[in-house]
């Protein structure tokens, strides 16, 4: 029996053949001290990349270990899968059309969850490229975000780039099916054994082209949800079962449902989807959370109506009692006026009197 490898670094494919060897190359160029081994499963390509896989596993025996489907088993079950054939004690992760640039990445992270026992992963900065040139390349996470890097704030946003991670290997048993996007949920996943670790180093490319699944994420957020509403909706659904006993974590995860379900609501109305009634019917519990906020948000809506009706009433009023003051001056004006005509005209026949004497 062979012995284990310290890393197994799973990276999943699919009609990528512009860029596997370059992300292959990425993990053959490795350099560590201990074992590591290279799982790479192709979710049933129609183009040349099982081929470039088979080919890079017969050039480097024993280091790869192809998984090369006869049919499409979609992005979830493909990663799962590939994950549940790891025996490392560590997993890294790339995705078949990223790579690595540092040859001493995967040792680095061992040893940083070698020596940090608290921590369940640990990820680094990395590179994202547009192929196109459309924009400027940056880093990710933004250096000026700071490093907030808990499990609570992952909750909110994904600052986790696949293709930077590494996690303490688990069983996965039980995994969701149908949600995206997929390594944020292995990231949540994975963080409720432990801290989140960060490295501050640029180690890996992100890259952003036209045929990546999150393109239009960049270029048609709407296209995104009418694609996959219900998967992202699911996403967090399934969040909220791994965190369901952490109360500090609820009105994140519940908002987050309760926000991923207006925007179905949005979308529905703007393109005529029936996303919504999908949802109900999916996720009939889930759906209760939303129900509730919208009668909560009816009755804010009452008693903001009332507020507002307090306050007009209040308006009316005083608009009333300043008519009611400004009627009482002009009649008083008018008096003052009157007396003011009687006044100027005994004068002016008095010096007319005076003339004709």
């Amino acid at each position: 029996m062979s012995k284990a490898p310290k890393v197994s670094i799973v990276c999943v494919t699919y009609n990528q053949e512009k860029y596997i060897r370059q992300t292959l190359e990425g993990f053959i160029a490795q350099k560590t001290d201990f074992d590591f081994k290279i799982i790479v499963a192709d979710d049933c390509s129609t183009d040349s990349t099982p081929a470039i896989i088979e080919q890079y596993a017969k050039a480097h025996p024993g280091l790869f270990e192809p998984i090369l489907r006869r049919k499409n088993i979609g992005v979830l079950a493909n990663f799962v899968d590939a994950l549940r054939a790891a025996t490392g004690e560590y997993i890294a992760l790339c995705e078949g059309d990223d790579y690595w640039t540092d040859p001493k990445k995967i040792q680095k992270q061992a040893e940083f969850l070698d020596r940090n026992k608290q921590f369940a992963l640990c990820f680094h900065p990395v590179k994202v490229v547009f192929e196109n040139h459309e924009a400027k390349d940056y880093i990710s996470p933004d250096p000026k975000d700071g490093r907030n890097f808990t499990t609570e704030e992952l909750l909110r946003r994904n600052f986790i780039q696949t293709n930077s991670v590494m996690y303490r290997r688990q069983t996965y048993k039980d995994m969701p099916a149908d949600i995206m996007p997929v390594d944020w949920y292995l990231h949540l996943y994975h963080a409720q054994f432990g801290e989140i670790g960060f490295i501050d180093e640029v180690m890996s490319v992100y890259r952003r082209h036209a045929d990546g699944v999150w393109w239009e994420s960049y270029r048609d957020v709407d296209k995104i949800w009418r694609k996959h509403g219900l998967a992202w909706l699911s996403l967090y659904i399934e969040i909220l079962k791994l965190y369901k006993g952490e109360v500090r974590y609820k009105d994140i995860t519940e908002g987050a449902v309760i926000t991923s379900f207006n925007k179905l609501v949005e979308i529905d109305r703007k393109y005529g989807e029936k996303l919504l009634e999908q949802a109900l019917k999916a996720f009939p519990d889930s759906a209760e959370i939303f129900v509730q906020d919208l009668l909560k948000q009816a009755v804010l809506l009452d008693d903001h109506s009332k507020e507002q009706a307090k306050i007009i009433d209040h308006y009316v009023n005083l608009s009333k009692d300043l008519q009611a003051k400004n009627d009482h001056l002009k009649r008083r004006n008018a008096r003052l006026e009157a007396k003011l005509l009687v006044r100027l005209e005994s004068v002016i026949k008095h010096r007319i009197k005076g003339k004709h004497r």
